[in-house]
């Protein structure tokens, strides 16, 4: 009786009204750090924009308590526990990592806190295991596959190779492109995983190589990445296949300089492409603070702080998710790549994305995205998946 009376306490116990304390936990270690990182300063700066600078809403003040989970979503799912239960955390935000941000949404819904998730792109979290605490401003590997799958059917060829690493990330982007591609006409060759710790990429490779697809869709993430497409050169994939894949981020853009020439990629977000007030702010205030422009994860940052304070406006700066979830379902908010709108069924943010070719500048070493077209929110929303009874009760693992 009494660990019920302590467990009903622990869900429903007095927040402090005199401050918004929103818990943020992200790989700032680990291969995924540069997203968690960059998605941080990104919230920050939205906080800022939305607040004017001033950090407030309705008079109570917006603090940020940020902690490295490593990826791990054991750590993860520990620090989360100690955000509520120690520091009185209000809203939780997150993560770099699917696995991580799978576990944050089991505990988000247990002790009935929102949960905004700014990186981590597995479809299941606002479909299969979505729970109504869950508000996602990332786009989903279904988004990314929706982006890009009509264009590769169109120029890039009918029969297509996959290699993705051997977690949940990995199967969920290849199964989102997987559909996509079958939906349209296309033809699948080649299913090729790897463990995500793989340095040695040649031999899976020579693999996809022997399927002998016309496309390959390369799902990698992490500072690995630059790797895949040096050896994918290396072993001569680029000049026999035509590849379309994610845009890594602005570092491994660099590292894998001309390697990612002529590689189709398909855009979350690139600092140069939107044209509106929002997108000039962050650029403006980013080069001041952290002098480089935005990379690919901070936008979803930033857009993750724009949504939270605007919902808090709605609630009189009231942080309880019963009180924020019936004001953000369906709101839309304006962001860098311009009007975003959380769709009430699943929560996810619809949004613009952009697929573009990368090309070797003139006396340059590197390459850069030149755009071949936008994709509107109608062309990129991902299909609306059933939430699978009793997710409260499973434990999913990445």
């Amino acid at each position: 009786m009494w660990e019920r009376l302590f467990g009903k306490f622990k869900k429903s116990r007095l927040l402090s009204p005199q401050a918004i304390k929103i818990g943020v936990l992200v790989a700032q270690t680990g291969p995924l750090a540069n997203y968690g990182i960059t998605a941080v300063q990104g919230l920050k700066l939205g906080i800022e924009y939305a607040t004017a600078g001033s950090w407030e809403v309705a008079g109570k003040k917006i603090h940020l308590l940020i902690e490295d989970d490593g990826g791990d979503p054991d750590v993860a799912s520990r620090k989360a526990h100690t955000f509520i239960e120690q520091k009185g955390v209000h809203i939780l935000q997150g993560c770099t990592s699917s696995p991580a941000a799978i576990k944050i949404a089991r505990i988000a819904q247990e002790y009935q806190r929102l949960f905004c998730v700014a990186v981590a792109a597995t479809d299941v979290l606002t479909a299969e295991w979505f729970n109504h605490y869950i508000f996602r401003t990332a786009s989903t590997t279904a988004q990314d596959a929706a982006t890009g799958s009509t264009y590769a059917i169109e120029h890039l060829g009918h029969r297509f190779a996959f290699f993705s690493p051997d977690y949940i990330w990995g199967y969920q982007s290849r199964s989102a492109w997987w559909r996509a591609i079958e939906k349209q006409g296309g033809e699948v060759v080649g299913d090729v995983m790897a463990p995500r710790d793989t340095l040695d990429f040649r031999a899976y490779l020579h693999e996809v190589l022997e399927r002998r697809p016309e496309v390959l869709v390369p799902s990698w993430a992490g500072k690995t990445t630059a790797d895949l497409f040096l050896q994918m050169r290396e072993v001569g994939l680029t000049e026999t296949l035509r590849v379309i894949t994610d845009l890594p981020d602005s570092d491994a853009v660099h590292a894998a300089g001309e390697a990612l020439a002529g590689v189709i990629c398909v855009v979350k977000y690139y600092y140069d492409f939107p044209r509106n007030s929002v997108n000039d702010w962050l650029i403006r205030h980013h080069r001041e603070q952290y002098g480089t422009p935005p990379d690919l994860f901070t936008e979803s940052g930033f857009t993750s702080g724009v949504a939270l304070v605007e919902g808090l406006k709605r609630t009189t700066g009231d942080p309880a998710a019963e009180g924020l979830i019936p004001v953000l379902e369906g709101m839309p908010f304006e962001g860098p790549k311009g009007t975003y709108t959380f769709r009430a069924e699943d929560h996810q943010a619809l949004q613009p994305m952009y697929i573009v070719e990368m090309v070797k500048q003139p006396e340059q070493t590197g390459c850069v995205p030149r755009l071949i077209r936008e994709m509107s929110v109608e062309e990129t929303a991902p299909p609306l998946v059933a939430p699978r009874p009793g997710y409260s009760q499973e434990s999913p693992q990445g």
